[in-house]
């Protein structure tokens, strides 16, 4: 019975429910159609289209810029191989055809002036040479020898005679021997150490002989031997000449075995208590070695 009411009730109000329900779905249908209209619009504004006549000036711009880098680019690499082999560079031409041009410019003038300039340019090499004579150090007439201010003598010309042997500087007791082997008692320093020449006892004013032929290399004065004169004799020989006063001598003279180099001086400090003596040494090749071998 309930059954057939319920299917009666249906029947009655059916068309209403119908309608109901249709409502219902064109609303739903409206509503999906606006949400995918809407992502449509999203979609579409997120495109460019590149036919616009704003995007084609953006897209212009872009490519100067491009052209412009490129160009740059160009140019740097033009000016980088202009300064390789085969490439002329006519930055220096260009500068000596403007001197040329300025040059001609002086003669040209000078001439309508009346001016020899030939004149002027030999004035002026002659002003330039006697700078350059100034410049140079002055030369030393010393005993038929010309060297140089300031400097060693040449003496390629000297030859030192070994077996010959050297003329004893003065005459006198060697109170003190050479010994760079062993070391020796030194009175005045109390002291024992090595002795690199002999001390030859000599009276103060006695003179001092060149104990061979050679040349004046030094002379200059120290605390331990006073005025001392070094002289070159050849072969690679020096002799070495200390204690010394009223030496007239000077850098570059030649003397013969036996001339008078100076006098012996009052002893300095380092010999006082061995008094006055000839500080005597023989070098060879700057090697101090016993004068005693070649003294004859």
């Amino acid at each position: 019975m309930k059954k057939n009411k319920f299917t009666e009730f249906l029947k009655g109000k059916g068309y209403y429910v119908l309608l109901f329900v249709g409502v219902i779905a064109i609303a739903a249908i409206a509503l999906i159609g606006s949400n995918l209209s809407s992502d449509q619009k999203d979609q579409d504004n997120n495109f460019v289209d590149l036919n616009e006549p704003d995007n084609n000036i953006a897209a212009d711009d872009n490519n100067n810029v491009v052209a412009d880098n490129n160009q740059a680019s160009g140019d740097v690499a033009n000016n980088q191989g202009n300064t390789q082999p085969g490439v002329k560079d006519n930055s220096n031409q260009n500068v000596a055809d403007n001197d040329s041009l300025l040059e001609f410019d002086v003669y040209t003038e000078a001439e309508e002036n009346g001016i020899d300039l030939s004149q002027d340019q030999a004035q002026s090499e002659t002003a330039q040479a006697e700078e350059v004579a100034e410049a140079e150090p002055d030369a030393v007439e010393t005993s038929g020898n010309t060297v140089q201010a300031d400097s060693t003598p040449v003496i390629d010309s000297l030859k030192f005679n070994k077996d010959a042997g050297l003329l004893w500087p003065v005459e006198g007791n060697v109170i003190m021997k050479y010994s760079m082997d062993h070391v020796i008692y030194h009175a005045t320093l109390m002291q024992y150490k090595c002795n690199p020449a002999i001390i030859i006892d000599a009276e103060v004013g006695t003179e001092v002989k060149a104990a061979a032929n050679g040349i004046v290399s030094s002379i200059d004065t120290n605390e331990e031997t006073g005025l001392t004169v070094t002289m070159n004799v050849g072969d690679g020989y020096s002799l070495v000449y200390g204690q010394l006063e009223d030496v007239s001598l000077k850098v570059g003279d030649k003397l013969a075995e036996g001339e008078v180099i100076g006098i012996v001086s009052e002893p300095t400090k380092y010999y006082s208590v061995e008094g006055s003596n000839l500080y005597f040494q023989v070098l060879e090749n700057e090697e101090t070695m016993n004068p005693m071998l070649l003294l004859r």
